[in-house]
């Protein structure tokens, strides 16, 4: 399996095919293949792909995509910086229309360093939880994955895999439904 990891080669594919995958957005949350079926290939192949790609040599998130931090992520992560939450939300963050969430004011992300997250261990729960591969009923936030797929070589060959790996499954109980009705 050869994984794409090029970061201008990926915004580029996902320019092109942004079409395309908008419309197996649509086709995967009307299809017969359930929920379960879908979580259960994506987190299948988010293990494989993630396996495959350090993050560490990536960290395009940090840079690319601003993470929405509650007020509990901002106590955490301000007592990780060694200042007060006022201080770090009006230095590094600004709020957003959905209440009590709150984004950095810059890209990158002002705690990124050389690749990595200086406070790695008090990052926000967008931080842990990216790139939202494992969360339940990927049909239904798949557009999550949309948002993501142009910056996250993970999601990207996850999104790709997951293409052909439901047009197989689909052309495969199509034969077998066409075989009992013989």
């Amino acid at each position: 399996m050869k994984l794409e990891t090029d970061l201008a080669r990926i915004l580029e594919l996902a320019k092109e095919k942004e079409a395309e995958n908008q419309a197996f957005r649509v086709h995967i949350r009307r299809c017969s293949i359930t929920p379960e079926e879908i979580d259960g290939i994506v987190h299948r192949l988010s293990g494989i792909v993630s396996s495959k790609i350090d993050c560490r040599t990536c960290a395009n998130c940090c840079r690319e995509l601003y993470p929405a931090l509650s007020r509990r992520d901002i106590a955490r992560l301000a007592q990780a910086v060694g200042v007060t939450p006022d201080v770090l939300a009006h230095t590094y963050l600004k709020e957003v229309e959905e209440k009590g969430k709150f984004v950095p004011t810059q890209k990158p992300c002002p705690f990124l360093q050389d690749k990595l997250c200086r406070y790695y261990h008090s990052r926000p729960e967008s931080c842990v939880d990216f790139p939202f591969l494992y969360r339940p009923d990927f049909a239904t936030h798949s557009v999550m994955a949309l948002w993501n797929l142009p910056y996250c070589p993970i999601v990207y060959n996850v999104y790709e895999l997951l293409k052909a790996e439901i047009a197989e499954l689909e052309m495969l109980r199509r034969s077998a439904k066409e075989e009992d009705l013989e």
